[in-house]
């Protein structure tokens, strides 16, 4: 990295930037890099274009060799570096903040991430050191992007909700889509459908013995045993082995159970015993960050039984009779507490489709029940019964389909121009290219 770093300082193939030279170094000075662009307090040297312009290169992205496609690149680069530099500016000035615990609790969780990604802590040391970054450097780096990004990000929304939203006609919309008609691609193959889901229920016996158990976890807890330690001990699903962690999810995420009562706690408490379909949890809630919540659990699953599922399987039957008799297919779903998110699911892409339910679901018209579907990956197998409501062909897309996504769009392009306009007006900004 801090070759590739030297070299770009040096190449010659950057005639945009040539123009860009520092003034003379004084007598014991050493000129190593100049300043491209500056706002307000803030500078853009010379040598963050070079670095933006090698992890392209790294990325596999093209960059031009021609020395005017260079210099339109570079101009490019520097036109959004400065636009990010101004709302960054204008967040600060507008009093935008992000607190220090948010800032960890977002890199904690990011580098969670990373290293799960890299399998082992080990390699994911091994990868830092290849890209000549230690640890903690790495932790300040995503420490000023995520500050930088969330600032950027509330101040964004503030301002742009204060703003009278700019008219988009149709006929903008049909230019913007003939203009750009490659860039939406083809329309895949999709379907629509409701959707009931059944899942097995545990018998009152297996039930009371979970209950029992979510019992001595609250115990322990009172007697000052660690919630991780317990989570660890306890747990049944896959956040066991990282101590219950969740990460951060929001309101809508978990099921409605789980939500009502994690949405209503504050930073360190731990709830008592909540019920859910998948069993029973002890939650404690780790921090806040603005609609967003990082909490543990424990969760304590009923044990399933064979006959436990085969009567799942007769009930999804039951269901699937319903409705070719007539009956509401929302009703049922409503019934069966088939979680709100699945209930109807609209424009789904058919090779997106688990596997089960392409199968289940080829040649099928609207009107068509189908089902019981095995739903596979949970601790037990679940039975889906759909009803098609809507098919829909691959081909290309028109502009009714795209026009609510284009105008959106449009608007937003426009509202970030005019906000950056009133920027510029309002701070000192200079571009030396």
């Amino acid at each position: 990295m801090r070759t590739a770093f030297a070299l770009l300082l040096t190449l010659a193939a950057a005639p945009a930037l040539a123009q860009a030279q520092p003034p003379a170094p004084q007598p014991g000075e050493e000129l190593w890099d100049g300043v491209v662009a500056v706002v307000g307090d803030t500078a853009l040297l010379r040598s963050d274009v070079l670095l933006a312009i090698e992890a392209m290169r790294a990325e596999g992205r093209p960059v031009p060799t021609d020395p005017a496609e260079y210099g339109q690149m570079v101009e490019g680069l520097v036109t959004e570096r400065v636009n990010d530099l101004l709302l960054i500016e204008g967040a600060r000035a507008a009093g935008e903040s992000v607190s220090d615990e948010e800032v960890d609790a977002a890199v904690d969780d990011q580098i969670r991430q990373v290293r799960e990604r890299f399998g082992s802590e080990a390699a994911y040391a091994q990868a830092l050191t290849e890209a000549g970054r230690t640890p903690e450097g790495y932790r300040q780096e995503l420490r000023r992007q995520f500050a930088d990004q969330t600032l950027v990000q509330r101040f964004v929304r503030k301002r742009m909700s204060e703003m009278a939203p700019p008219a988009v006609t149709d006929a903008e919309i049909a230019t913007f889509f003939e203009a750009n008609r490659a860039r939406f691609g083809t329309r895949p193959a999709s379907v629509s459908f409701q959707q009931v889901l059944l899942r097995p229920l545990p018998s009152d016996s297996a039930r009371a013995a979970a209950l029992r158990t979510a019992t001595q976890v609250l115990t322990e807890l009172g007697q000052g045993v660690e919630f991780e330690v317990l989570a660890r001990r306890y747990g049944t699903d896959g956040t066991r082995d990282r101590g219950g962690d969740l990460g951060w999810f929001r309101q809508g995420q978990m099921v409605r159970e789980f939500d009502q009562v994690v949405f209503g706690m504050r930073p360190g408490q731990t709830s008592g015993i909540v019920e859910t379909e998948f069993g029973f949890h002890v939650i404690k809630l780790e921090k806040v960050r603005g609609p967003e919540r990082q909490a543990r659990h424990i969760l304590i699953r009923p044990e399933i039984t064979q006959a436990d599922i085969d009567r799942a399987r007769q009930r999804a039957d039951s269901v699937a009779t319903a409705i070719r008799n007539g009956a509401q297919a929302q009703e049922l779903a409503a019934r069966y507490n088939t979680p709100d998110a699945l209930r109807f699911q609209q424009n789904v892409p058919v090779d997106q489709l688990p596997p089960a339910f392409q199968t289940a679901l080829e040649g099928t018209v609207s009107g068509t029940v189908a089902g019981p579907i095995t739903v596979e990956g949970g601790p037990s197998p679940a039975f889906a019964v759909v009803r098609v409501t809507a098919r829909q062909a691959s081909g290309d897309y028109t502009v009714a389909d795209q026009r609510d996504r284009i105008r959106e769009m449009m608007r937003e392009q426009r509202l970030m121009q005019r906000l950056i306009e009133e920027l510029r007006r309002d701070m000192y900004v200079s571009v030396n290219l």
